[in-house]
């Protein structure tokens, strides 16, 4: 395996700089062929306004055509809301992707959805199917617990909030309870105080006839974020910020968890993205941070693992080469065999972002370009493989978002990247998000949308 620097140090003589700007565009779209093979470019793009608002948007894979799919503005109950991370189903049966809107409170302040591949319907997969849900009949349960500051006593007279039921405060003790809960799963939040988004949050199952106790620390975890999406059979895998990768079922249940970051190092130890398998379900995990030292075992690069995360092994080993300042993106190509990376990398002292391939059997790095160093790691964006494999999907921006571009980069049999050919799909757009896949349009009957609008 040859090492990043040296492969690195030879692609930026060969390959070059990537322009976001003044690329070249294609020609106006074969509309005919894209409504046969049905290949469709989704990309959210923001208003720039004060509230995180974001309409999705359809494309032709030239650019062309761009069309509204879907936005918040006919929501009941919450008529904003940004689009991340958009993902297309396998099987183009649905799309999925987080927001900020929501139909009700809840302990999280972005959530996981799906949508109809037509924009006809939607739903909220969390916090969960409870949510919101009032006056439901028994069987019930009984929840009781306490609540704890940061060194471990009990907090009294803190508000602890159980979905379905009246906001409760904690007694001179730090307990509380409540009495007559429907059975289920549901989440329990505990605040720091008033107005503040200090919290901590638990799934917890009421069982019928049943006392579940938990203990609650709302001292040091914020709101919690359901980010990055991604449908594997029957699970909807996802990153719980900012160090836990888990997944719930469709129909929400119970998250089970499948990483965890542990230890302390100079970052915080953190999962900077993820992709599944589109058919084994094999996990890629992007898991490194610098200052950890040379005998961390547990932050050193790109790793891959099973569905359920077992099997674990490092795939590039980052602490092998100190110039790696980062990896957050990372993308499965269609067939497995390459995943493609965004990544920060230093140069004669300089650090550098890197679109890079990578050999997903030994690790090692096909191709790569990299941006000037005016572009960081935060504003360039990778969005993942066409369906071919043929292209990467990126996005940049640079002083201004609102000045975004989204392009696709050609990557070559070999792996390589040829930055002299990428094309410039949009211009002047702030992009939130974008993937490339296929649609399927017959999926277009209504889904269960298990969020009720009664808000007590």
């Amino acid at each position: 395996m040859e090492t990043p620097h040296l492969f690195l140090t030879t692609l930026i003589v060969l390959a070059g700089l990537i322009l976001p700007w003044g690329l070249p565009k294609e020609g106006s779209a074969n509309s005919s062929a894209t409504v046969e093979t049905q290949e469709t470019i989704l990309v959210s793009l923001g208003t720039g306004d004060s509230l995180p608002d974001s309409t999705l948007y359809t494309l032709n894979p030239d650019g062309s055509s761009k069309t509204p799919l879907f936005d918040f503005h006919n929501h009941p109950f919450d008529t904003s809301g940004g689009i991340w991370h958009p993902r297309i189903e396998p099987g183009g049966s649905a799309i999925t992707f987080s927001s900020d809107s929501a139909y009700l409170f809840t302990p999280a302040s972005r959530n996981l959805f799906r949508l109809g591949t037509d924009g006809s319907w939607w739903t909220q997969i969390t916090p969960g199917p409870n949510s919101g849900r009032w006056d439901q009949p028994c069987p019930c349960g009984v929840v009781t617990g306490i609540v704890r500051d940061g060194s471990g006593d009990p907090w009294a007279n803190r508000s602890v909030y159980l979905e379905g039921k009246a906001m409760a405060q904690t007694d001179a003790n730090g307990r509380f309870r409540f009495d007559n809960v429907p059975t289920g799963v549901r989440w329990i939040v505990a605040y720091k105080g008033l107005g503040e988004d200090v919290f901590d949050a638990q799934s917890v199952s009421v069982q019928d006839s049943l006392t579940s106790d938990v203990t609650l620390s709302p001292d040091t975890s914020y709101r919690m974020e359901f980010s990055r999406p991604v449908r594997f059979d029957d699970r909807v895998y996802h990153i719980l910020p900012p160090h836990i990768l888990q997944w719930s079922g469709v129909q929400f249940t119970s998250p089970v968890e499948v990483h965890r970051t542990t230890g302390s190092c100079t970052g915080i130890p953190d999962i900077d993205g993820f992709d599944v398998a589109p058919t084994s379900g094999r996990l890629a995990i992007a898991d490194y941070q610098t200052g950890c030292g040379i005998d961390d075992t547990e932050h050193q690069g790109i790793y891959l693992a099973d569905k359920d995360g077992n099997d674990k092994r490092l795939l590039v080993d980052m602490m092998a080469d100190q110039n790696w300042c980062g990896v957050n993106e990372i993308f499965w190509s269609a067939d497995e065999s390459r995943l493609a990376a965004k990544a920060c990398y230093a140069q004669d002292g300089a650090w550098l972002t890197y679109l890079v391939v990578i050999d997903a059997t030994n690790g090692s790095i096909l191709g790569g370009v990299y941006f000037p160093q005016t572009y960081t790691i935060y504003n360039v964006g990778l969005h993942g493989w066409s369906p071919d494999g043929s292209w990467l999907l990126y996005s940049a921006w640079l002083n201004d978002a609102s000045n975004g571009t989204l392009g696709k980069l050609p990557v070559n049999p070999d792996g390589s990247l040829d930055p002299t050919a990428a094309v410039m799909l949009l211009e002047n757009v702030i992009v939130n998000g974008a993937t490339w896949g296929h649609l399927d349009p017959a999926t277009t009957a209504l889904k269960s949308v298990f969020l009720p609008l009664v808000i007590k």
